[in-house]
């Protein structure tokens, strides 16, 4: 961290010190000329000149270690008034015998949580079903006479549906 050893009041007046130099350099630039004597291309040049003149001392000044000090201050602060408040109205909540957002929030971080873990496992389990399809699939494919098992109660099933007669059963009568 920075050690800043000048009191608010003398970087007051550092802010202050460029503040008027660049306010001076924009009068300088603004009444030097009348605008009934100047042609319009130094006029604009003028303007140009102006804006150049402030966004270089805004520059300066949003980059010196005074301003940047004191943005770092007021950003510290305003987290710790807000950590602050968090835990008055979460002890107060308490107090009352209510849920506290904090409490709400950890109860949807759980249930984020375990939203996660049943979408992967659901993932997981659509896996193993597809692979479990394709393999019944080969099954079917590769199934001759002599297997048993899965392929040759499908092939027996598809038979009967076309019409065919199965050895040891009676044909079916169309409906």
């Amino acid at each position: 961290m920075s050690e800043n050893t000048q009191s608010p009041f003398e970087q007051a007046a550092v802010f202050q010190k460029i503040w008027m130099e660049t306010m001076s350099k924009t009068v300088q630039a603004a009444f030097s000329a009348t605008p009934e004597s100047v042609p319009p291309e130094i006029l604009k040049q003028m303007r140009n000149g102006i804006f150049e003149a402030l966004a270089k001392s805004w520059e300066e000044f949003m980059r010196s270690p005074q301003f940047l000090e004191a943005v770092k201050q007021m950003m510290d602060n305003a987290i710790a008034f807000k950590k602050l408040t968090n835990e008055m109205l979460t002890k107060a909540h308490h107090e009352m015998q209510g849920p506290a957002r904090t409490d709400i929030d950890s109860i949807l971080l759980s249930v984020r949580h375990l939203e996660t873990r049943v979408i992967d496992r659901m993932d997981k389990l659509g896996a193993q079903l597809a692979e479990l399809g394709q393999r019944l699939g080969q099954l079917e494919k590769g199934g001759g006479p002599g297997r048993t098992g899965p392929a040759d109660n499908s092939a027996r099933s598809s038979k009967a549906r076309r019409g065919q007669t199965i050895p040891g059963r009676k044909p079916r009568r169309p409906s």
